[in-house]
């Protein structure tokens, strides 16, 4: 094999990465259809959200202090939905699991993960900004915001959190 030959086949291997990145970057930015049809003319339509448009609530199924911004798609349905958990700093979700397969990415502040029946710091994973942890479910988890943490939380609904210990639901108190 010549040296010209070489040297063109290493730019052809050198320019992999950047293309997989690139069609990477195009799947991602594809609305997905099953949360963006319009359900009068059921045609497809991004879902674009801004952070100024995001809208905090309690959630009575989170600690107080928790609040929650729905992104997309209806919690209490079968179909994709993504919304944002802002914990305070110190805020901490109890031990718990879910019925559906959950992705947790930190958006903003300094979250830390761990599994386990019982709420453990020493179990805690650092997760820094831009970190996803895939949960399975019926996988034990649990969470801490060292400071003001936004996540963001990606699943197939119905979503539900359940509390290991009952004394730790706030639906109970």
């Amino acid at each position: 094999m010549n040296t010209t030959t070489r040297e063109s086949r290493k730019g052809i291997v050198s320019a992999a990465p950047l293309l997989t990145f690139t069609f990477a970057i195009f799947l991602a930015a594809l609305p997905a259809a099953s949360i963006t049809a319009d359900p009068e003319t059921k045609e497809h339509k991004p879902v674009v959200v801004m952070p100024s448009e995001l809208q905090w609530s309690d959630s009575p199924v989170l600690p107080a202090g928790v609040k929650v911004s729905i992104l997309y798609g209806d919690i209490k349905k079968a179909e994709p939905i993504g919304f944002r958990v802002k914990l305070p700093a110190g805020g901490m979700i109890a031990p718990h699991t879910h019925p559906v397969d959950e992705r947790v990415t930190v958006i903003s502040g300094a979250f830390a993960m761990g599994e386990g029946e019982k709420f453990d710091k020493a179990a805690l994973k650092d997760m820094p900004v831009g970190s996803v942890a895939i949960f399975p479910r019926g996988c034990v988890m649990f969470g801490f915001a060292r400071e003001e943490t936004i996540i963001q939380v990606n699943a197939e609904g119905p979503w539900t959190i359940n509390y290991i210990n009952p004394a730790d639901d706030p639906r109970k108190k």
